[in-house]
């Protein structure tokens, strides 16, 4: 007995439809872009010449960090002093608990006029162990994670912040 699939018609029908059905798919998916979520074309263009001030600890140092990463100023010229003090609760190992508190003092240069002051707050939890020296890491890893969700929040402040003052 002879079946469709050993009929050369068939053969040749059914390859040409996986063909279409992988072409198909392939040019849908290459019309798919990725985006931020939170953001606008707009938005992604918009650049703020920032100076940051000296940390004076570790935790402000990551703060300061990552907010220059968020920041990348290409421009010589800066229209803004940011100035961020970290203060931290007992980071110790007793303690499964630490919470940051960054104080941000947004100052334009050229007026040298405090445009915004304010603070923002960022915790982490931490996991201790029996043995000191892992509890001790635990609460510095804790402490630095806490200082890296700092800084985000005070990157969308000052985005908020700056956006307004563009307008």
């Amino acid at each position: 007995m002879l079946s469709f699939s050993q009929m050369p018609f068939y053969d040749s029908l059914e390859r040409f439809l996986k063909i279409s059905v992988w072409v198909t798919l392939s040019l849908i998916l290459s019309a798919c872009t990725i985006a931020p979520v939170y953001s606008t074309p707009e938005q992604q263009d918009t650049r703020f010449e920032l100076q940051f001030a000296s940390p004076a600890s570790r935790l402000e140092q990551i703060v300061y960090s990552e907010l220059a990463a968020a920041f990348p100023g290409s421009s010589p010229v800066k229209n803004y002093l940011v100035e961020i003090g970290v203060a931290s609760s007992d980071v110790s190992p007793a303690i499964n608990n630490v919470a940051l508190t960054g104080t941000i003092t947004l100052t334009d240069l050229q007026s040298g006029k405090i445009i915004y002051s304010g603070t923002r707050t960022a915790s982490a939890s931490l996991e201790s162990s029996p043995q000191n020296l892992a509890s001790q890491q635990a609460a510095n890893e804790a402490s630095e994670r806490a200082a890296r969700d700092l800084a985000q929040s005070i990157r969308l402040s000052l985005i908020g912040i700056l956006s307004a003052q563009s307008r």
